[in-house]
């Protein structure tokens, strides 16, 4: 099979009998480049290659779907969602089974270090992202369902965390995009199992898989820091059995006071959960945060952004985990500009940003965290607390879901344009805990946001190392 064009092959009617597949998928350029890749750097370094079920214990095979969903249930059930971008299965929000339910049938069930790969999608450019490996705890269950395929590595034969990360890498991603069949473009087991696994010796597959290993167990022990804050702030917010009951309810008596006080009568505002989350607030120690703290972004025209320079923080920028991710393409200005336009907009290493724009993106929260110089854009409110303390407080609260919801759902604007002002943030109270649960806030952030960076300069070098092998440069090689 041999790529004539950026959109065709010519081949023998021999490869097309192989796999009984003729369709454009099958033979895409990108498809064919990359397995050509793999046999290049095999016959150079003298690897082996393999196809793919002869490194697995068992088949490929799908998971289950039509599983009951309860709340108390014993066996976490694993979606397309629970795939993260540092290639495990997070298991935190997961939605429960019936022990019944996993012990009916051996389809989806899943065991440490399991491997999923994303079957269904709209377009086949998503197919295959994010593929993910299981970690489970002792005593631990779960089940995937119908969208995913369950890999179970053979480790006599590849290191797991290897194959995960394979899989992931650009080769591995035009693989498996350029292996769906039909219409709904899905991804079939069957059509995986002769996918080429590129074996270099243990040695270089340990080195790799080791890096990915630790940037995951990095993630799982920064999660175990996100809980102990979050157990402390569940003491100052409504249980969720209360909020569940709270959201049930549809109307509410509004004093004249309380409409005056905040300048609105909108039913958003008043909805009977809100009012709960505010109360309970109201009734410990607080403080609240002061107007005069904020500051607004500002946002350079198009024709302003370079590749380098003077960073500009953005929507894009502000992660769901409170980090701030720097990204240089077309997001930085010229040193000069700065100077003579956006100096006053510069951000401090210690500043919150709240975003204040874009439904499902209000009220997210950041720290900046960084010793670079940067700006931040106008969609972007930059709170600059000088008591260290108070920051992370602020910081811990604003991480809350619930708190970050109320703040979506309770934004103003005219015309349907929502928008968050500094007034709605400092109507929401701030706990000050006692001192000794102070300082397990602020020392359990400090260290999560270590472990995060930690995970991240972990994992982006087992995806560079596993680049050098397979040729391409650090990004990924994408032609």
């Amino acid at each position: 099979m041999k790529v004539i064009s950026e959109i065709s092959v010519v081949s023998t009617l021999q490869d097309y009998q192989r796999f009984y597949r003729a369709d454009p998928y099958s033979v895409h350029p990108r498809k064919v480049r990359s397995i050509e890749k793999i046999e290049e750097v095999a016959k150079e370094n003298g690897y082996d290659v393999l196809p793919l079920i002869e490194l697995l214990e068992i088949p490929p095979s799908s998971g289950r779907g039509g599983l009951p969903v309860i709340s108390n249930g014993e066996v976490e059930i694993v979606k397309p969602a629970n795939l993260t971008d540092l290639f495990f299965v997070d298991l935190t929000d997961c939605e429960r089974t019936t022990l019944d339910a996993y012990n009916s049938s051996e389809k989806g069930r899943l065991q440490n270090l399991d491997i999923l790969v994303l079957s269904a999608a709209h377009a086949e450019g998503y197919i295959g992202t994010n593929t993910s490996i299981v970690h489970l705890n002792d005593g631990e269950r779960a089940i995937c369902i119908g969208e995913l395929i369950r890999l179970r590595p053979n480790i006599d034969r590849i290191n797991p965390y290897y194959l995960t990360l394979y899989l992931n890498s650009i080769i591995g991603r035009y693989m498996l995009n350029y292996s769906v069949r039909g219409q709904t473009v899905h991804l079939y087991p069957k059509d995986i199992e002769f996918l080429p696994i590129l074996l270099p010796p243990q040695k270089i597959q340990d080195s790799i898989s080791n890096k990915l290993k630790q940037a995951i167990e990095a993630k799982i022990e920064a999660e175990k820091k996100r809980e102990e804050i979050d157990e402390i702030y569940s003491g100052f917010l409504p249980s969720h059995d209360e909020l569940f009951k709270y959201r049930k309810e549809i109307s509410a008596i509004l004093g004249l006071r309380n409409v005056m006080k905040v300048r609105r009568v909108d039913p958003q505002y008043f909805s009977l959960w809100i009012r709960k989350v505010i109360d309970r607030l109201q009734k410990t120690s607080n403080f609240k945060l002061t107007i005069n703290k904020f500051f607004r972004g500002k946002t350079p025209s198009e024709n302003e952004y370079n590749n380098s320079g003077i960073f500009v923080i953005k929507v894009r920028n502000i992660l769901m985990d409170g980090r701030i991710e720097l990204i240089e393409e077309k997001s930085c200005i010229e040193e000069n500009n700065f100077d003579r336009n956006y100096k006053k907009f510069k951000i401090n290493r210690g500043d919150i940003i709240f975003v204040a724009t874009g439904k499902g993106s209000i009220g997210r929260i950041g720290i900046f965290l960084h010793d670079v110089k940067a700006i931040v854009s106008g969609e972007l409110l930059i709170y600059r607390e000088e008591d260290e303390n108070k920051r992370w407080l602020i910081l811990g609260l604003f991480l809350q879901k619930v708190i970050q919801e109320m703040l979506d759902k309770t934004a103003l604007g005219p015309s349907g344009q929502t928008h968050l002002y500094p007034e709605q943030i400092v109507n929401i109270p701030a706990p000050y805990p006692p001192e000794e649960e102070v300082n397990t806030i602020t020392e359990s952030l400090k260290n999560y946001f270590s472990l995060m960076d930690s995970s991240k300069q972990l994992h982006f070098q087992a995806m560079e190392e596993l680049n050098k092998i397979l040729g391409l440069n650090a990004g990924g090689d994408k032609s």
